[in-house]
């Protein structure tokens, strides 16, 4: 059996692209699988966004994050109590 150059050369390159595809499947999935978590982790955020163009509303559990051009307001639910607020006023 001979072997020449020219065979080696062949069976490197077969080799080469027989790697070269099994590292293409790897980043493949590796990709496959990070857009896959970002898709869960960002779908389940709960935050409901409303875009219209004179604002924008982000809520959360009751919270509110308005932004208005040249303003930002942040809003927040009052906790339920028993207890009236203390009014103080202010002596001049």
């Amino acid at each position: 059996m001979n072997i020449n150059k020219q065979d080696i050369e062949k069976a490197q390159q077969a080799a080469s692209a027989r790697w070269g595809n099994w590292v293409k499947y790897v980043i493949w999935a590796v990709i496959g699988a990070l857009a896959g978590a970002g898709y869960i982790t960002v779908n389940g955020c709960g935050h409901s966004v409303d875009v219209t163009p004179e604002k924008t509303v982000v809520c959360k559990d009751d919270s509110c994050l308005v932004l208005e051009p040249g303003h930002i307001s942040y809003s927040q639910a009052q906790p339920e109590t028993d207890v009236p607020p203390v009014v103080q006023t202010l002596k001049k």
